[in-house]
């Protein structure tokens, strides 16, 4: 792997959990961020703290699944960073869990508007500028549930499934050029997304192992394009 300095970084998702640890994990490096969430008090924190590490940040609140939000905040990164984004990762996501009769119309639109939409809207702003420069590196959150089915699991399953076919659907279209796209297919990861429920949070896997697996999609040598990395927790 080739460490890399002076990225520049987008997150979405970036104010807790998976997209926090991203963003830690690589700020080791020195990197210029963009974070994206909707939590405006913790982002501020995160990006506070980046900014002690010696990273430059800039942040913005707002819904990946609402377009005019996606507009407004891709005009500050264009200020921020210009024609540059050299990494985009892709990790807001909701999820309810039920038998598939239990789940509202409100819950199945929600989960495919910020899982789904929201990767759509954001490619659609990130993918120009990456094929302009030829370069880049596009990082989108699944899950390992987008590799397979799961009871009780049926409308986010189906959302994961969808990210996994436009994610390699735009492989196909990235070929002849050097802008990489790989997804990240954790099992279940100790975040917040777990706060509430009955679940043992000590048989999963840490944010931070989903980290250092996007450092590494990161810092993958030229002479590779890496595809998807599939985790599963060390106990189960």
């Amino acid at each position: 792997m080739t460490i890399k300095e002076n990225l520049n970084i987008v997150i979405t998702g970036a104010s807790s959990g998976i997209g926090e640890a991203i963003a830690f994990e690589m700020a080791k490096s020195k990197h210029n961020f963009f974070l994206i969430a909707r939590n405006k008090e913790r982002l501020a924190k995160i990006a506070s703290k980046l900014d002690e590490m010696g990273n430059p940040v800039h942040y913005a609140i707002g819904d990946v699944g609402n377009s005019e939000d996606v507009e407004k905040i891709s005009e500050y990164i264009e200020k921020a960073f210009g024609d540059k984004v050299d990494v985009f990762v892709a990790n807001a996501g909701v999820g309810f869990f039920g038998n598939l009769e239990d789940i509202t119309e409100e819950q199945f639109d929600l989960q495919f508007n910020t899982n789904v939409k929201g990767v759509f809207l954001w490619l659609k702003k990130i993918l120009p500028k990456m094929k302009k420069n030829n370069s880049g590196q596009i990082i989108v959150m699944s899950s390992n549930l987008g590799l397979k089915t799961s009871a009780r699991a049926s409308i986010y399953v189906g959302t994961k499934h969808a990210v996994q076919a436009m994610v390699g659907s735009i492989r196909e279209e990235l070929k002849d050029t050097n802008v990489k796209a790989a997804t990240i297919n954790p099992g279940s990861v100790n975040t917040p997304w777990f706060d509430g429920k009955e679940v043992d949070r000590n048989k999963m896997l840490s944010p931070n192992d989903i980290a250092k697996a996007a450092r590494f999609i990161i810092e993958q040598e030229e002479t590779s394009n890496i595809d998807h990395i599939h985790l599963l927790p060390g106990k189960r």
